[in-house]
Parts: structure tokens; C-alpha cells; sequence
């Protein structure tokens, strides 16, 4: 193991959890030593790729992570393959290592494209299977939770759009931001606008979201309150895109496109990525993110639960 992004992983499944500024801390020190080019907002964006795999799981809010267990699952429609994701300690890769020996299944590491100056992600770990049956077996031996098919069995769980607790509104004279839909950033506003996202400062000092709705103050995600925002603008702002694949027989499955701005709350996102198993393809030109190989119908449910209408064309 000589990447930094399987090294990055072996040490956050050792850690098994923690606070967010210490994890951030240790992999910004971590990859720089090893890729000294890397841009100042890395460590996020590898985390939320990382909570995307089901390498772990992170509670925003509190500013808390965990290792999120091993897991085997199928991958929809592919032909006999499998993702391993989850916590990779150096006894559950001794334990891998020796499964793989035995030659029951053939084990491929899939690296996840990401841009020169990101810290690499893991590889993946895409498993050929020829019965589901030996594949369960398989998972058991190794200590790795068994599920049938995480995307399809996760999509029809996806609970609906819905604003968080109420909350106070922002203490007047405290400075206040708001996401402007339109060039995807938060800009300085005196007071509230009406509504819409808006994020501060609490008075811990902890930076947090809170939406603005029908009069009432609402917590909530960044990713949460863009869909709330959208949501209320109707069908003109729908901003979620399916492209079926060209394929004699595959044309229910395709790409899901997400254009920058718009991220996908980490539960949808999860989803999405396990429909292949790798984190979501980054098209820089045309300012998207694709996720592959996801099934029409994963791809509504998710459109369904951020409120929105499941558009069938992109630009790639």
C-alpha cells in the first residue's frame, strides 16, 4: 500500500472516529507530504467523496466523523460485479489478501479519476462474482456486512425533501451570507433577503445553514437548503439530469448529471455513487458532475426526494 489515498483511508479506519478539524488536520499534513501542490479546499472535497463510497460517515452539524463498517454489495445490472467498501484496517486487508489467495473471486482495484491538485481517493475494490450465493458466503468470512443491492434498496428508502427544526433567526448585526443560486456562491448581506439559504456564525462559533421559509427559520444542510430554495421555484428550477446509455438492452440505465452548485445531499449521493462504485466522474467543462451505470428509476427516486423533476438530456 503505497498511495495516498489508500494511506489516507488505512489511517481514518485505524482512527475509527474523531472530530472534523482533527481529520482534516492530519490528512492536509498527510497529503501534503506527499503531493505538496495540493489546493487549500482538498481535505473537504475528499471527505465528502469519502462519505459518497461508504468509507465513513460524518455528522456535519456536530463536526463529528466515524469509520463506517465493511460492506460487500452488488452493483445494479453489472454483470456479475460487486463493490467492497467501507473501513479498510491493516487486519481487514490481511484477512482480504488471504480470501483473494484462495481464488473464490477475482479482485480488481479501480482508481477514481480526480484533478492533479485533489488528494487521490482509494482505489476501489470491484469484486466478479458468478453466484450471489457464494458472494454472501464470501462477505461472512471476511467480516464484511452482506447487502444485496445498496443503490436500488437505498433509493426506495430516500425520505422526502423537508426543512429541518425550527431555529432563531440571525442575531441582527451578525454578520450573514446568502446563497445566490444563479453564481452558485454566498455573498454578504446586511439583513435577511427574504427567503432563501443563508449561512453564519453561531454564537459557538460553529459556521451552520439555516433556510428561510414561509416566515419561519429552519436548520439544515448546505446541500438540504439548495433543494429546499430550488424546490419552491418550481419546474423552471430543476437542475437534475438523465442520460440513458446507447446500448442494445441497457437503455434503462445512464448517467446522472449534477451541475456544479448543486451537490447532492450525502445520503443521495451515496446512493447514486454505488450504482458503480466509484466517486462521480468531474466534466470541468461542462461544470457537472456524472454519476454512471444508474438505473432510470434509482435516478428518479433521488430526483423525487430533493423535490425535483428528472430532466433526460446533458452536456458532457
Amino acid at each position: 500500500m503505497t498511495d495516498t489515498g489508500s494511506l489516507l483511508l488505512r489511517w481514518v479506519s485505524e482512527q475509527g472516529a474523531g472530530s472534523l478539524s482533527d481529520v482534516k488536520q492530519g490528512m492536509w499534513w498527510l497529503a501534503a507530504k506527499h503531493g505538496p501542490d495540493i489546493e487549500p479546499g482538498a481535505p473537504g472535497r475528499w471527505l465528502r467523496d469519502a462519505v459518497s463510497l461508504a468509507y465513513m460517515d460524518i455528522d456535519w452539524r456536530n463536526r463529528r466523523w466515524c469509520a463506517a463498517p465493511p460492506v460487500l454489495t452488488r452493483l445494479p445490472k453489472a454483470r456479475g460485479l460487486a463493490v467492497l467498501t467501507g473501513s479498510r484496517t491493516a487486519a481487514f486487508d490481511a484477512r482480504l489478501a488471504r480470501a483473494v489467495q484462495g481464488g473464490l473471486l477475482e479482485l480488481l482495484r479501480v482508481p477514481s479519476d480526480r484533478p492533479a491538485r485533489d488528494i487521490p481517493l482509494p482505489h476501489s475494490l470491484i469484486i466478479q462474482f458468478d453466484n450471489e450465493e457464494g458472494l454472501a458466503s464470501w462477505a461472512a468470512e471476511l467480516g464484511a456486512a452482506y447487502t444485496p443491492c445498496f443503490a436500488l434498496q437505498g433509493a426506495r428508502l430516500l425520505p422526502p425533501l423537508r426543512p429541518g427544526a425550527l431555529t432563531s433567526a440571525p442575531e441582527f448585526g451578525k454578520p450573514l451570507e446568502q446563497y445566490d443560486l444563479d453564481s452558485r456562491e454566498y455573498r454578504p448581506v446586511p439583513r435577511p433577503q427574504g427567503e432563501g439559504l443563508y449561512r453564519l456564525k453561531r454564537r459557538d462559533s460553529k459556521r451552520v445553514c439555516q433556510v428561510l421559509r414561509a416566515g419561519e427559520w429552519h436548520e439544515t444542510s448546505h446541500e438540504q437548503g439548495v433543494y429546499l430554495v430550488l424546490e419552491s421555484r418550481g419546474r423552471a428550477a430543476d437542475v437534475l439530469r438523465w442520460l440513458p446509455e446507447k446500448y442494445c438492452g441497457r437503455e434503462r440505465f445512464g448517467t446522472l448529471y449534477v451541475d456544479y452548485g448543486y451537490p447532492l445531499p450525502d445520503l443521495q449521493r451515496r446512493v447514486a455513487v454505488m450504482c458503480c462504485g466509484l466517486a462521480p466522474r468531474i466534466n470541468t467543462q461542462a461544470e457537472n458532475l456524472a454519476y454512471d451505470n444508474v438505473p432510470y428509476a434509482v435516478a428518479a427516486k433521488i430526483a423525487e426526494s430533493l423535490g425535483q423533476h428528472l430532466g433526460e438530456k446533458a452536456d458532457d
